[in-house]
């Protein structure tokens, strides 16, 4: 009876110690991952511009910055300042004809007196200081140049993140056919393309360091 009990506890204690084992292995596990995933983020974003940066550079291209449309409203304010230069020029031919008798004599005369006058006007709109007729034009502007940075830095980020993916799968998990590591570096390209377009930061063999990592 003793040999059996002993058995019996030696077979009920077996799947304990298993799962402590493996629970003993999971940060062990866990490690090795986190590991591995921050080697591989840190050659995939090797050379990389930070998004930052990024987001920046598409900004500035996609329309004037924020400075400059409100530069745009000051000045339609002061345009009211300066003045409208207004120059006029007439002349005049003026001649008189007399006919008649004067003292037992005819008298017949024809008396001509040109005439000549310049005049310059300054015009001020001061109601422009208030609110000039641009203003409206300006903010219609303004409206539509943020609109262009948004859509910029949006088309911006994902194109950024797409192309972090495509290097991470040709690091970390290459096609095996020729065929489909071709058409994945060729994604690879084209998104590069975008995002040199969008943001002038990607420029020829922007993409040569995935490769060398996939290798």
């Amino acid at each position: 009876m003793v040999i059996l009990r002993l058995l019996l506890v030696a077979v009920l204690a077996e799947p304990g110690a298993a799962r402590a084992d493996a629970l003993a292995r999971q940060p062990e596990v866990g490690a090795e991952s986190r590991n591995e995933a921050a080697r591989l983020l840190g050659v995939v974003l090797a050379g990389e511009p930070r998004i930052e940066a990024v987001q920046r550079a598409a900004e500035a291209r996609a329309a004037a910055g924020r400075d400059d449309v409100e530069g745009w409203r000051r000045r339609t304010r002061l345009a009211a300042l300066v003045p409208r230069l207004v120059a006029e020029y007439r002349h005049d031919e003026r001649s008189v004809h007399m006919v008649g008798l004067s003292s037992g004599s005819e008298v017949d005369y024809l008396r001509s007196s040109p005439g000549d006058a310049v005049s310059f006007r300054l015009l001020f709109d001061l109601d422009g200081l208030v609110f000039g007729r641009q203003e409206l034009a300006v903010v219609a502007a303004a409206e539509r140049a943020d609109t262009r940075r948004r859509a910029a830095v949006e088309r911006a980020t994902r194109l950024y993140y797409e192309r972090l993916r495509f290097r991470l799968s040709l690091l970390a998990n290459p096609p095996t056919s020729a065929r489909d590591r071709a058409a994945l570096e060729i994604d690879l390209e084209a998104v590069t393309a975008d995002l040199d377009a969008l943001t002038g930061l990607y420029g020829e063999g922007a993409g040569e360091g995935a490769r060398e990592g996939a290798r």
